[in-house]
């Protein structure tokens, strides 16, 4: 039997086969696609706290991922060439194979170069030392005519030159001018219901001195100090009163709210 159309049918046979080879084709390449990245599989991340790299690394190979250590951080509270942090979290979801960064703790403290900063502004040399990891111990007055200038940095006692290494977390003390009018007084500010951290940086940022932390009798001894208010102050906050450059100011902090409640009335019938 001859065909009446057959360059049609010619066509439309090979558009049969195409159609067959790219349906084919996209199975196969869906089929393996999904066996490649495992689709809808995924592994829980552990937990790499607390592991040395060695061990982390062991961990990973179990789970079916890869580490690496990205970065350190010191803190002594931690077990030295040990992992504290991870990305991604515990418990997160990722394919296998995937590589978790993670920051260990140094052994050792980080060291920083002690800036210079001589004959600079004493605000910009809070901002200064606190920014290259530093804290802040206490300001010390000497003779100068350049007053609230600073003058020497201490570490330990000792003056420090410029340049010197020294641990980051470290304490410094400020030594400042106390000029020639006779006349260092300054504004001491309202520490009510201020946390220590803040009540301390207030200070220094005034010119004063943290003092002696008096914690109330009822405190429970395994509270975190830090996280307690403070209530009463002395010298105590008078409007306007002015006490000289570089006084401690002694705190007194407690956790219980009921103190405040009382104090905040005595204020209200002033």
């Amino acid at each position: 039997m001859t065909l009446k159309y057959p360059k049609l049918t010619f066509f439309l046979l090979n558009l049969l086969i195409a159609l067959l080879l790219l349906t084919g084709i996209g199975y196969f390449v869906l089929h393996y696609l999904d066996n490649y990245t495992r689709h809808g599989y995924s592994i829980s991340v552990p937990s790499f706290r607390d592991l040395t790299p060695k061990q982390a690394e062991e961990l990973a190979a179990h789970h079916k991922l890869q580490v690496i250590v990205i970065d350190s951080i010191y803190d002594e509270n931690a077990l030295p060439g040990t992992i504290q942090e991870q990305y991604p979290l515990e418990g997160s979801k990722v394919k296998n194979n995937r590589t978790i960064q993670l920051i260990m703790n140094a052994r050792d403290p980080e060291q920083i170069a002690l800036p210079s900063l001589a004959n600079i502004p004493y605000r910009q040399t809070l901002k200064t030392l606190k920014l290259k990891g530093f804290e802040i111990g206490h300001i010390v007055y000497t003779p100068s005519e350049f007053k609230n200038l600073v003058l020497q940095l201490k570490h330990q006692g000792e003056v420090v030159e410029p340049g010197t290494l020294l641990m980051k977390g470290d304490t410094i003390d400020i030594v400042l001018g106390e000029g020639n009018d006779g006349n260092n007084k300054v504004l001491i500010p309202r520490l009510y219901k201020l946390k220590i951290e803040e009540a301390s940086r207030l200070l220094k940022e005034n010119y004063l001195n943290l003092g002696e932390i008096v914690k109330d009798s009822l405190m429970e001894a395994d509270k975190d100090i830090k996280e307690a208010m403070i209530y009463l102050q002395d010298p105590p906050y008078i409007k306007n009163f002015r006490i000289t450059a570089g006084t401690p100011v002694n705190i007194h902090v407690t956790f219980d709210t009921l103190k405040f409640q009382a104090l905040d009335s005595l204020q209200m019938m002033e």
